[in-house]
């Protein structure tokens, strides 16, 4: 691979910086500092959205497992993208893709929320054992608690209550209760990372060498780029809509910035000439 090149090593530098400033205390100490939480992403219309955080995230990330992968896919293969687009051509793609990460994600949490402020229409129009069951069928209520209790027993108490009729307006207001702090939880789970960035990398090297093979660490076997990163994505799409609950990543996201970057290095390996294939004219 070639040397780390300038804006592959201020990327770097940069992440470094902010991880060490803001999320290294934790980690190291345990203290959690309040710009953990002002620099993550937030759904627009949470009450801890800034503007600025559409920027910040990029830099932010959850712990040293998710810094280091993002960090080690970049400085793998971005100095190969950003020798082949140049330096301006490379920082825009890791910035749009990094956009196209966000606007992804945001989508999918929004078609989420409108998917479930139908369900509960429903329920008000309709309050029923059945409506209740048909908008927790697809949330792993384990994972969340309200006030200290989980929901996956505030939602067994009141099944109880609505298959034996009662509990009467009572259970019905705190159904109501239950399912719009559902909807209000949708909105305030922080995106952090600079993996949507990453995928437009990854996806742009899938793009401009399809045929160069690349493996994963410890893993003695080279697959082809183009299927490589092919799997990656089909594994994230897959895990995107299973949503079996077992993690907390935003593969929409990684799919968001994939997409967008796989469509700036088709375009630009289309209208710029690779430095090695330049002509070097000379004086006679």
């Amino acid at each position: 691979m070639p040397p780390v090149t300038p804006i592959v090593r201020y990327l770097l530098i940069l992440n470094a910086l902010v991880f060490a400033v803001v999320v290294l205390p934790r980690e190291v100490m345990g203290y959690s500092l309040q710009l953990e939480q002002a620099l993550a992403m937030y759904y627009p219309t949470c009450p801890s959205f800034r503007p600025y955080q559409i920027i910040s995230h990029f830099f932010m990330h959850a712990d040293i497992g998710h810094i280091g992968m993002n960090m080690l896919g970049l400085y793998f293969l971005g100095p190969i993208i950003e020798t082949r687009l140049g330096a301006t051509r490379f920082f825009l793609l890791y910035i749009l893709s990094a956009l196209g990460s966000v606007g992804l994600h945001i989508g999918e949490i929004w078609l989420s929320i409108q998917h479930y402020q139908d369900l509960l229409e429903t329920f008000v129009a309709n309050p029923s054992l059945q409506h209740f069951n048909e908008f927790f069928a697809g949330v792993d209520t384990s994972q969340i608690q309200d006030n200290g209790t989980s929901v996956s027993t505030l939602v067994g108490n009141l099944q109880n209550k609505l298959a034996m009729n009662t509990g009467g307006p009572a259970a019905i207001d705190e159904a109501n209760y239950l399912m719009q702090g559902y909807i209000e939880y949708l909105q305030k789970g922080p995106m952090v990372g600079a993996s949507g960035a990453i995928s437009g990398v990854l996806a742009a090297f899938a793009v401009f060498f399809p045929w160069q093979k690349l493996q994963l660490l410890f893993v003695p076997v080279g697959i082809p780029a183009v299927y490589f990163v092919s799997l990656i994505f089909l594994v994230d799409l897959f895990l995107g809509f299973a949503d079996f609950g077992f993690d907390r990543i935003a593969h929409f996201a990684h799919i968001g910035g994939g997409i967008t970057g796989a469509i700036l290095a088709f375009i630009w390996s289309k209208t710029t000439i690779p430095p090695w294939m330049k002509r070097v004219d000379k004086d006679a």
